[in-house]
């Protein structure tokens, strides 16, 4: 019997009685918890800027080379082991990085520290958008694989408190309990049992006892669902078993790959970087109140773009979510840009420029930041979702390395001295 997938079966529309319940919802939210790794170790840094205000472009852009390790690696773990158990080694790798990261003797250990957690979180960030995007209704997909943006903002936000509570503490307690929380979070992020893990090892009743937990629907309602599932895990299997990355820029699938990529690497040059890397150097240098509670506020209004970013990716569409969310960033560049070159020594300038960076940071979670993950996990084939993913991360990582190397020499005094100025550029 031939068990290719019949395309009559998966586009199958009939209703399945309610959709969610409050177990597949916690179920999301375990297995996107996976990017609260990433939320946490990127604030903690950019808010101990005391601790770290030396060498920011080592601290910053150097250990991305091992978000790009991760990404590359993303693709095959899931081939060998699954979705469940590669988020589950990313954790286990997470917490040695961290934990050299607390215990560093030198700058060069503190690096490589974060170099060995950007190979775990950005392994993990390749990982989980498939998963989310799996397990629910398409017209759930883009609220679920989006919910992982308001994890990592929220605990973006988690860090930044802890950063600020710290800040007053003398010696290396200030910037080593922040790495202690972080620390604890890769050992409480057990990843949730699913049934695709199960499907694809061939034990179809405890898959049929998780699909029975994530569905409100009736015992025959499950099973019509378990059977796709096992049909669509097999035709998976069959068709990707064979798939070449290179196949990516095949002509056929080029257009898709570039979709894939294009807004996880535009997200990178979009500006966010001076209101998360760099936010707290960037406030200090335009003189405006105090840093630490703006980067509060800051990652607040992320945090709030973030959930209107759950319910217009779905409602408003995808592309006009791109288009109108890319115009009025590059207004907000444009226009903050401008009013550094104005003046710099006005103060109400500088809180004009502070108020765009805050505006910015809604309308950014709330489109480019949005459709980054979700974008990826659908254009891709079936074939290649895997290495389509893993390229996107890994060449949003690439396109990080760059920027976050080129902001300081552009930015400060001792070099372009360009100032709060790069918004324009």
């Amino acid at each position: 019997m031939d068990n290719r997938l019949d395309v009559s079966v998966v586009s199958d529309s009939r209703p399945l009685g309610r959709v969610t319940n409050p177990f597949l919802v916690f179920s999301l939210m375990v297995f996107g918890a996976s990017t609260l790794l990433f939320g946490f170790d990127n604030n903690v840094v950019n808010c101990s800027s005391r601790a770290f205000a030396r060498n920011q472009d080592l601290i910053f852009s150097v250990p991305l080379v091992g978000t790009i390790i991760g990404a590359c690696a993303a693709s095959p773990s899931q081939l060998k082991f699954g979705r469940k158990w590669s988020v589950t080694g990313c954790y286990i790798v997470s917490i040695g990085g961290v934990f050299l990261q607390l215990f560093a003797k030198n700058l060069g250990m503190f690096v490589a520290g974060r170099a060995w957690n950007g190979v775990a979180y950005r392994c993990a960030l390749a990982i989980s958008p498939l998963y989310l995007s799996e397990v629910v209704s398409a017209s759930m997909r883009g609220r679920a694989v989006a919910s992982q943006n308001v994890l990592t903002i929220f605990s973006g936000v988690i860090a930044t408190i802890v950063v600020n509570s710290t800040s007053t503490i003398n010696g290396k307690s200030s910037y080593m309990t922040p790495l202690a929380v972080q620390c604890a979070l890769p050992i409480i992020l057990i990843p949730f049992t699913v049934f695709l893990w199960l499907v694809s090892h061939g034990r179809l009743e405890q898959a049929r006892h998780s699909l029975r937990k994530l569905r409100g629907f009736s015992d025959e309602e499950v099973d019509e669902e378990l059977e796709l599932v096992r049909r669509s895990e097999m035709a998976e299997r069959e068709i990707g078993k064979d798939a070449n990355f290179w196949e990516l820029f095949n002509r056929q699938n080029l257009k898709r790959t570039l979709a894939a990529s294009s807004l996880f690497s535009m997200n990178q040059v979009s500006g966010i970087i001076l209101s998360t890397t760099y936010a707290t150097i960037f406030l200090r240098e335009i003189g405006v109140g105090n840093p630490f509670r703006l980067i509060i506020a800051a990652t607040c209004y992320q945090l709030a773009g973030a959930i209107i970013g759950l319910f217009v990716v779905d409602s408003a569409g995808r592309r006009p979510v791109a288009l109108i969310g890319m115009t009025l960033l590059m207004a907000i560049d444009f226009i903050a840009g401008g009013l550094a070159f104005a003046s710099k020594n006005n103060k109400s300038i500088a809180l004009g420029i502070a108020t765009l960076s805050f505006i910015f940071n809604v309308v950014w979670t709330g489109s480019f930041y949005a459709l980054s993950m979700v974008v990826p996990s659908e254009v891709a084939t079936l074939r290649l979702r895997n290495h389509t993913m893993s390229y996107a991360v890994g060449w949003c990582q690439i396109t990080a390395v760059i920027t976050t190397f080129a902001v300081p020499q552009i930015t400060s005094a001792g070099a372009g001295n360009l100032g709060e100025g790069v918004s324009g550029v």
